[in-house]
């Protein structure tokens, strides 16, 4: 006769297995879309692929789509081809995009794995990427220029990163001062991410803004079945620190838009009854 302890201790078992196989599975696709993006064979600047990857780094192939917004808003035209390719993925899998191809989302789940202090952010600052795409993004190339130093390509650590810095390597700069002030903001916002997972997706990126707005009508959703006991696990889990039952705007229901479908929830859930739901 198999006793219960056995059980619990084979269940417990299986789902770590479980969880390490999810999220090798992530972190190999994860790889692989950073590699799609940067693969440096040839430049598909004329397509718009909904992640944060910046198209002036010397081997990304496709077009940043914030990028794109910000130069069309600085000649005064609307990117209706850009809006609607993110219409499309943000109904078709939300913020999934966020957990799962973006480069830089990847690269802050590296940089939390450091060993660092961990805090704590305000739930109020998740609202600030809103105003990022709406002022940086939008308002600053209508009123200035895409050359005005609050533009958000002139400050955005991706393009640091991907741009700013290999070409400075490449070609030398004579802008050490603009150099300066994004390495000091790139220096600022790892230390930020080492400290607050996934700190850049919850408070300041402004494709995740505009992708979070169809979480409650993608296709592809993590929602909880008839199993689920409402112990909290998924709570707890969730790195965008989401609540199960009850979103950042109040709203009772499993939609929530900070989501990025990473999955955490169903690797912990003691019950599986957390389900990828079409």
């Amino acid at each position: 006769e198999v006793g219960e302890g056995t059980l619990d201790e084979s269940a417990s078992e299986h789902g770590a297995v479980e969880e390490l196989v999810v999220e090798r599975l992530r972190l190999k696709v994860q790889l692989g879309f950073a590699a799609l993006f940067n693969i440096g064979l040839f430049q598909w600047h004329s397509v718009c692929f909904p992640v944060l990857n910046c198209h002036s780094c010397p081997i990304s192939i496709f077009a940043c789509p914030i990028g794109v917004i910000g130069q069309f808003s600085g000649v005064g035209l609307v990117p209706l081809s850009v809006i609607g390719g993110i219409a499309l993925a943000g109904l078709v899998a939300g913020r999934m995009l966020c957990g799962w191809a973006c480069p830089f989302g990847l690269v802050q789940d590296l940089l939390y794995k450091v060993p660092y202090v961990k805090f704590q952010m305000p739930r109020w600052t998740r609202f600030i990427k809103y105003g990022v795409f709406l002022g940086l993004v939008i308002a600053v190339p209508v009123f200035f220029s895409t050359s005005f130093p609050l533009y958000f390509c002139r400050l955005c650590p991706v393009a640091t990163v991907e741009s700013a810095i290999p070409w400075a390597v490449i070609n030398g700069t004579t802008d050490l001062i603009g150099l300066s002030v994004r390495l000091v903001i790139l220096f600022v916002l790892i230390i930020l991410v080492m400290g607050h997972r996934r700190f850049f997706c919850k408070v300041i990126c402004p494709l995740g803004a505009c992708l979070s707005l169809f979480n409650r009508f993608a296709a592809i959703f993590p929602q909880r079945n008839a199993d689920c006991i409402d112990c909290g696990t998924c709570n707890r889990a969730c790195p965008m620190e989401t609540k199960r039952g009850e979103n950042q705007f109040g709203v009772y229901d499993d939609r929530v838009e900070e989501c990025i479908s990473c999955l955490e929830c169903q690797k912990k859930c003691p019950t599986e009854a957390m389900q990828l739901w079409g």
